[in-house]
């Protein structure tokens, strides 16, 4: 089964998740989840498309990202808008899933 909501991309022990929707909800976010079954050591979410993000889409995330790092996974999150980068450290998911830039992921490709 494919998730047309999440593109992956892997190389190594990273794995890009390309978010493919323009709003994130309860329903998108637990898809995310569902497509972040294989994780890699080492999981990026690309919130590129990404322009809405919604209280219960942010519970979902929150919860997920939670979980993933209790699992040993290192999550980071690129080209999040300074908007989303503000809401995410609000509600502290930036200490689970911190940003970083694109070019950080050029010695990994």
């Amino acid at each position: 089964m494919t998730n047309t909501l999440v593109e992956r991309e892997k190389f190594g022990d990273v794995v890009v998740l390309h978010l493919r929707t323009n709003s994130i909800d309860a329903v998108s976010a637990a898809s995310i989840e569902a497509a972040c079954s294989e994780m890699q050591p080492i999981t990026v979410l690309d919130f590129r498309e990404v322009a809405f993000i919604n209280s219960a889409g942010i519970s979902v995330l929150l919860k997920f990202v939670v979980k993933a790092r209790k699992a040993g996974f290192k999550l980071f999150a690129i080209n999040l808008s300074p908007h989303h980068q503000k809401i995410f450290k609000m509600v502290e998911m930036s200490r689970f899933m911190p940003t970083i830039e694109e070019s950080d992921l050029a010695s990994y490709r």
